[in-house]
Parts: structure tokens; C-alpha cells; sequence
């Protein structure tokens, strides 16, 4: 066989191999979303029902199992939730929306999130925040640091959780670049796993895969948004005292200072009930939604289709405060369509969410052309609520702001 012959034989099959390698990976992205979502129904259902049961529970011991119950919920959660990002971040459907905003939103939140998780641990939790405006996607940003706290969690027993940032003047013409370190004096990690730290299921002190201790996909996922955000993060550790990771994300240049972040104050919401209305499919979620939403202080309107829904909201003969609906409903209609004609009939203003199992791409891009937020199923009750005000208080300042 000639030389050329012989390349080319060589060319061929790597072209083979790499075919076979993405039609592999494609599988593996199917088999996730579809187990994903199958198994995120279910869940969701349990989480809603065992906030609603809560309040049916007097005595000690069942308010005991209950709460076990929650634990092993929320421990399902955080697993199906690292598969969900990694298999997100893998298929570039995340594109990071860039931002001005204080260190402090973000060291203030940290701190929010996990001192009181660290000191119940028996853990010294410290933030050390400083000044400074960042450029980045707060929403990401937010997220790599919080897997990266929630991993000195997990392996840190004792001692101290820092967080602690530095200005580094070095980062280039127009802004320098602020350091944001998480540190731990955890079990550390040994010299020849320092480099495989970051790859999927790879994890550190935990040979019987306890799944309390997660996945091993937390550092992935920092990886991944470490390159998407193009914040490097840095890692130094010593077997047995501790780790620190540091992310470098880059200061606000002069012109995006002088645009300004402001935006209206907070306005006090209306007094009277507020009308929701919920789409969903399967009658466990529906029942588990309504109850909470009930709870809450909501008019439910719940229903199972699009057009059961309008109706019974005709019925009622005024406009819906909120709409949730699920993405995919019988007879191969999806809930845009319903969020779609309550604001065709009761004005462009009305807010709704999609709260969804579905992880595709096509699931994302059409509730973002519509403008509509997306959460994935399962979700807390505390984390409905906090996206609930959200887009109700939102809403209202649109309100507000039009009136002026």
C-alpha cells in the first residue's frame, strides 16, 4: 500500500470514528432528556403534595418522617438537576447575558444562601466582600460559585468556609479583574486527582458513591461555565487541610459604569386575591400545584388543556394574575399556546411561567420567543414562590411605569 493509500485509509477512519463518537453522544443527550423527564413528573408531584401535607401533621414523629421525606426529595433533585445542566451546557442552549452589577450582589447572596447551612454544620463561615463592579452574567456567575460552596460543603466536616475576593489590576486595558475565592479546610484533594477533578462522575474521598455526596458533577459543570462565561478558575489544594478555588471575572470598563444599572423601586403589591391559572397534564401535578397555589392566596383555576382552561376563565369573566402551564399537553399541544391566548384576550402584560420536565432545545427557544421563563421540573415550593413574586412584582412595575 502506498503512503498516500495509506493516509488516506487513515483519514477515513477517523472520520469513522468521530461519526461514531457524535452519534454516540447524541444517544446518550436523548436518553437523558427522556429519563429526565419521566422521572421528573413523578417528583414533582411529591414535592408539592408533601408541602401541602405539612400543615395536616401535629405530632413529633410524623413531622419527623415528613421532614425525612423532604430530605430525600431535595436529594433527587440536586441529582436530576446536575444531569440537567451538564446535558444544557453540553447541547449550547445557554448563551450568558451580560451585566453590570456590585461584588457585593453576589458575596451578599453567598452569604445569604449557605451561612446559616455552614453553621448548622458546626462550620466558621466567613465572607470577606469588597468593592467593585463586575461584567459578567450574574445569573451564571451566581451558579458556578454556588457549586463550588456547595462542594466545600460536602467535603469539609470541620473548620472554616471563606469567601474572599481581591481586585488583580492585571487584567487587561480596560478593567483589571477581580479574584473571587472559595475556601475550605476540607479533606482535600491528593496530587494525582487534581487534574481529573473536573471531569463528569469523577469525585474525590467518596469510593462507595454516596449519593448524598452528589454525582460528581459540580465541578463539571464549573468547567463548563468557567468556558462559557471566559472566567478562568484555578484551583490549589493540599491533601488533607483543605482546597481553594479562585475565579477571575472581569471588572466594569469605564463606559459600562457611566451606563448606569438602575431601574424603578420595589412598588407594594395590590391587596385583593389574586387568579392563577394552571395547565398541566398529569392530574398528580395539577392537584399538588393547585394546593400550593391555594395556599398561597391564589383563586385556582386549574385545568388540563388549553381550551378547558379558557373556558373555565371565561366563566369567571376577568383576567388571570398569573399563568403556569407545562410544556407538553395532550394531543400534541404545548402550554405557550394557552399563555399565547390568555394574552391575546387579556392583554400582553400578563405574566406566566412554563414549568416544564421537558429539557430540549426546541422547549427553551419557543418559550423564549414568547417571552415566557422557564423552570424545570422538579422544583421546591420556596423555589415556585420566589419566581412567582418575581413575575408578579415585575409585572407591576411594568404597570406603574406605564401610568407615568
Amino acid at each position: 500500500m502506498s503512503l498516500i493509500h495509506r493516509l488516506q485509509s487513515l483519514e477515513a477512519e477517523r472520520d469513522a470514528a468521530r461519526e461514531e463518537a457524535e452519534r454516540a453522544n447524541l444517544a446518550k443527550s436523548k436518553f437523558l432528556a427522556a429519563a429526565s423527564h419521566d422521572l421528573r413528573q413523578p417528583l414533582q408531584a411529591l414535592f408539592f403534595l408533601s408541602a401541602a401535607l405539612a400543615r395536616h401533621v401535629g405530632d413529633h414523629s410524623g413531622r419527623d418522617l415528613l421532614s425525612r421525606l423532604d430530605q430525600g426529595l431535595d436529594t433527587m433533585k440536586g441529582l436530576l438537576d446536575g444531569l440537567l445542566e451538564v446535558s444544557r451546557l453540553e447541547a449550547g442552549v445557554v448563551t450568558p447575558v451580560l451585566d453590570t452589577f456590585a461584588v457585593s450582589e453576589i458575596t451578599d447572596a453567598l452569604d445569604a444562601a449557605y451561612g446559616k447551612q455552614a453553621t448548622e454544620k458546626g462550620l466558621v463561615w466567613r465572607v470577606e466582600g469588597c468593592d467593585g463592579m463586575l461584567r459578567s452574567d450574574r445569573g451564571l456567575l451566581m451558579q458556578l460559585l454556588c457549586n463550588l460552596v456547595d462542594n466545600a460543603l460536602r467535603y469539609t466536616d470541620a473548620g472554616v468556609i471563606r469567601i474572599r475576593c481581591r481586585v488583580d489590576v492585571g487584567g487587561g486595558p480596560e478593567a483589571g479583574q477581580l479574584a473571587i475565592e472559595v475556601q475550605d479546610t476540607g479533606i482535600g484533594i491528593p496530587p494525582e486527582h487534581l487534574d481529573r477533578i473536573f471531569e463528569e462522575f469523577h469525585q474525590v474521598g467518596n469510593p462507595e458513591r454516596d449519593r448524598l455526596r452528589g454525582l460528581g458533577l459540580g465541578l463539571a459543570i464549573v468547567r463548563r461555565l468557567s468556558q462559557l462565561l471566559d472566567h478562568p478558575v484555578q484551583v490549589r489544594s493540599v491533601q488533607g487541610r483543605g482546597s481553594a478555588f479562585r475565579v477571575l471575572v472581569p471588572l466594569a470598563a469605564a463606559r459600562f459604569l457611566a451606563a448606569g444599572t438602575g431601574g424603578a423601586e420595589r412598588q407594594p403589591g395590590i391587596d385583593r386575591p389574586r387568579l392563577a391559572v394552571l395547565v398541566d397534564d398529569d392530574a398528580v401535578v395539577l392537584l399538588g400545584l393547585q394546593t400550593v397555589l391555594t395556599e398561597w392566596g391564589f383563586r385556582v383555576v386549574a385545568a388540563d388543556g388549553t381550551d378547558r382552561a379558557m373556558d373555565r376563565l371565561a366563566a369567571l369573566g376577568r383576567a388571570p394574575d398569573l399563568v403556569i402551564a407545562d410544556y407538553r399537553l395532550r394531543e400534541g399541544r404545548v402550554g405557550t399556546e394557552v399563555i399565547r391566548r390568555v394574552r391575546e384576550r387579556y392583554g400582553a402584560a400578563v405574566p406566566a411561567l412554563i414549568l416544564t420536565g421537558e429539557t430540549g432545545i426546541d422547549t427553551l427557544a419557543d418559550a423564549s420567543a414568547h417571552g415566557v421563563p422557564v423552570l424545570h421540573k422538579p422544583v421546591t415550593p420556596r423555589q415556585l414562590q420566589a419566581e412567582v413574586d418575581r413575575q408578579l412584582r415585575d409585572a407591576s412595575e411594568d404597570t406603574i411605569q406605564a401610568a407615568q
